[in-house]
């Protein structure tokens, strides 16, 4: 929505967007003489380097400025964004990036070419940098390999330098026994810190600028001030809520920003003080809502039929009972509390359950005015379950679900690609990837059918270090060659993500939510 105020506030672009911009890097709060320090050690013989900061500090940021600083030099990269995969798949992947064309050998062989590589490479002159982001996620032998990796040195120089970019949990981990040699080879470590209020300020400033703002400031002292405090100084969390004070003053149709629009941005429409007449609070928040609505071109109709929609299911006596209680009610249980500032998300339609599955559906009636009760089972013949017309469902949990039972099913072995694993919860991108690179591979056969049974596009959650993940797969290969040739040729969404190659057994021993 943040583009509905560009014109606004007369600016070309976005200032505030989430995604990692490099037009966008802001080099204070340390962040440019960090930099400027992983640059020297990349192009030294430092072993590994780690850059720890808490989320939404700007690490995938810096990473990317570090990959963009050392292109010109005699650097060259490899970038693994997500990290979560086997040591032998790490192997895969750096070598992958650094040969046009990777043989397909064993891992002894592999190490043996990659080690030539390196050597050929230091010859010339050039240095090889890994920057891996998201390395707290990363498991402790595939940790373990990274050591093994940086290993790899001529008789006086080190082949390849490694960077680390985690969350402090990269610290907990590398602080434990088991990777004692690992936290033994990490040579300098760099700390990304909150920002101060005067230097969120100047970010704020910073922003507005490269995306054309020439006017004086504006966001005043106190709303400058909140916004500080609401976001702790983190860079992510200071973007949204400079994007959402920006919608707010778009919407009353002003044009500088004042501590009411932060306020409302933060959740915060309420004074400070306490309040008195709490049976007046809902119809004023509805009130203001409406007119927020209406000033953004959003029927308050429109607003009240939703509104409406929830208020009846919530009131609804129905019950459905399934086969998969427990799924059903860990969903209850994780139902997100609604906050004032939270946007009003549309109702996704239920999928239909395909006559082929087997199912116990019970069905419980709220007592009608007789005061007597109905209580119907029907049970779905018996036959097996087929969960592969779900695989091109546009709704991320029947999507998920399809693609546990495609796990789940002990004859599927061998290999799949492994896409984009983010960070939950992202269920809407996510979707939207698997939608796009679905649609790509369509684009290439007529048979549709034929193809969701050889390159189905699945979607799956595990947890990595206690962290939830989504991750996107597509394909099923009886062999790592054909899983190979299948990356060598994939459409350009799919190579976008710079896929590597997963084997089934792998991703089953993966923790699971």
């Amino acid at each position: 929505m943040s583009v509905l105020y560009l014109d606004h506030f007369n600016l070309s672009t976005d200032p505030f967007r989430i995604t990692p911009d490099t037009e966008f890097f802001f080099s204070g709060g340390q962040r440019g003489d960090i930099l400027e320090g992983l640059i020297v050690a990349s192009m030294h013989d430092e072993g590994i380097l780690s850059v720890v900061g808490e989320i939404g500090m700007g690490k995938t940021m810096l990473s990317r400025m570090l990959l963009d600083r050392l292109r010109p030099l005699q650097a060259d990269t490899v970038y693994l964004a997500n990290p979560v995969f086997d040591r032998d798949e790490i192997l895969s992947a750096i070598t992958r990036d650094l040969m046009t064309e990777p043989p397909r050998v064993n891992r002894t062989q592999s190490l043996a070419v990659l080690e030539t590589a390196l050597i050929e490479r230091y010859a010339q002159g050039r240095r090889v940098v890994v920057v891996i982001d998201e390395a707290h996620s990363m498991p402790s032998p595939t940790l373990e390999e990274i050591r093994l990796l940086s290993n790899l040195e001529t008789s006086h120089h080190k082949l390849l330098k490694i960077v680390l970019f985690g969350q402090p949990e990269l610290d907990e981990l590398l602080n434990s026994p088991r990777l004692r040699q690992v936290k033994d080879r990490v040579s300098h470590r760099f700390e990304l810190p909150p920002l101060t209020a005067e230097e969120a300020s100047a970010y704020l400033t910073f922003r507005l600028q490269k995306a054309g703002w020439q006017g004086g400031e504006l966001f005043d002292a106190a709303a400058r001030k909140l916004l500080v405090q609401v976001s702790e100084g983190r860079t992510r969390k200071l973007n949204m809520l400079a994007d959402k004070s920006m919608l707010a003053a778009y919407a009353e149709g002003v044009v500088r920003i004042g501590i009411t629009q932060v306020r409302r941005a933060c959740g915060d429409n309420q004074p400070s003080a306490k309040r008195t007449n709490s049976s007046a609070e809902p119809k004023e928040r509805v009130r203001t809502i409406g007119e927020r609505m209406r000033k953004i071109g959003i029927p308050a109709f429109g607003l009240l039929a939703t509104l409406g929609l929830g208020y009846g299911l919530g009131l609804s006596s129905v019950k459905l009972h399934t086969e998969t209680p427990t799924a059903i009610g860990a969903a209850s249980r994780n139902t997100p509390e609604i906050s004032p500032a939270s946007p009003i998300t549309p109702i996704t339609p239920i999928t239909p359950i395909a006559p082929s599955q087997t199912t116990t559906v019970i069905l419980t009636v709220a007592p009608n005015t007789t005061g007597t009760n109905a209580t119907q089972e029907v049970i779905a013949p018996e036959k097996p379950v087929d969960f592969s017309y779900m695989l091109r469902d546009s709704n991320f949990e029947t999507r998920k679900l399809a693609t546990d039972q495609f796990f789940a099913d002990p004859i599927n072995q061998g290999f799949t690609v492994q896409v984009l694993a983010q960070r939950a919860p992202k269920s809407a991108e996510m979707m939207a990837v698997a939608l796009e690179i679905q649609a790509a591979l369509e684009a290439s056969t007529e048979n549709s059918a034929e193809l969701t049974r050889k390159l189905p596009v699945l979607i799956h959650d595990r947890l990595y270090q206690q962290q939830l993940f989504h991750a996107i797969y597509v394909g099923h290969f009886e062999t790592r060659s054909a899983a190979l040739q299948f990356i060598e040729s994939a459409p350009l969404p799919v190579t976008r993500y710079k896929p590597i190659l997963r084997s089934m057994e792998a991703i089953r021993k993966e923790p699971s939510p």
